[in-house]
């Protein structure tokens, strides 16, 4: 019988698999170390509260227990390679972890104010133009006299609200403005030091306009730090899973199945 072919392969096959165990260890032997224990304990304590009893704490080892015999069996059957939302949220922790890394760190102001930089219009807002207008309608001949009547007294420091006549206000952006009254006027409003009355023209009016205000365009780096810093922080992040995920491509081969 010693001679059999197939006592040598069984032979053969056990001393193979008593090696693999001396090696691997018994991939159905379980470690339960002292961290897992003071970590169960901790996750009791942040929901409960309080600390555990004893039996408390052996409940939950147990069912800790059960979740990692379920979990090694559910891989060793290849359920993790069956199941698209385990492949996702896999993928997605590994993700997680080769950003945090890039989450530790605060960016510098010179980081910032390059960020700032190269990505001025997610920050930017057009420029808006608070204004009063009078208008002096071209139809009546007068018109001339009347705006320089009104210019005179408002250098004398009149109320325009007191002189008689309508004043037309806003706050536009300069392509409404230049909707509203024309090019060349949006461009003199745009152009204009603050609170000084300036003459314009349309094709059918004299005017006069004082800009009281002016807002919008590129925030400082102080006024949106906090912006800043999640923005800069989600790109850092960003790229390391980009690197991450490419290393991990150039390590792999793909090859179509006939």
């Amino acid at each position: 019988m010693l001679r059999e072919p197939i006592l040598h392969f069984l032979f053969i096959g056990a001393l193979l698999f008593l090696g693999h165990r001396l090696v691997a260890g018994d991939p159905r032997e379980i470690v339960v170390s002292t961290g897992l224990k003071a970590d169960l304990e901790r996750q009791f304590r942040d929901t409960m509260g309080r600390a555990p009893t004893a039996a408390e704490l052996a409940a939950a080892l147990d069912g800790w227990k059960r979740d990692e015999v379920l979990y090694r069996e559910a891989l060793r059957e290849g359920l993790d390679r069956q199941d698209a939302t385990v492949r996702v949220a896999l993928a997605e922790k590994l993700r997680t972890r080769a950003a945090q890394p890039s989450a530790a760190r605060a960016p510098t102001d010179a980081e910032l104010d390059a960020w700032l930089a190269a990505h001025r219009s997610q920050y930017e807002a057009p420029l808006r133009y608070d204004f009063e207008i009078v208008a002096f309608p071209r139809s009546d001949p007068a018109a001339e006299e009347q705006r320089s009547t009104y210019r005179r007294a408002l250098a004398d420091g009149a109320d325009p609200r007191t002189l008689g006549r309508p004043i037309e206000g806003g706050n536009l952006t300069r392509d409404s403005l230049a909707a509203k009254f024309g090019p060349a006027v949006a461009e003199s409003i745009g152009s204009s030091p603050l609170a000084a009355w300036q003459a314009l023209e349309t094709q059918d009016s004299l005017l006069l306009a004082r800009v009281n205000q002016i807002s919008g365009g590129l925030p400082s780096r102080e006024a949106i730090r906090a912006t800043l810093i999640i923005d800069w922080t989600a790109a850092r992040k960003k790229q390391a899973v980009d690197e991450f995920v490419e290393s991990l491509l150039a390590q792999y081969r793909f090859k179509e199945s006939p």
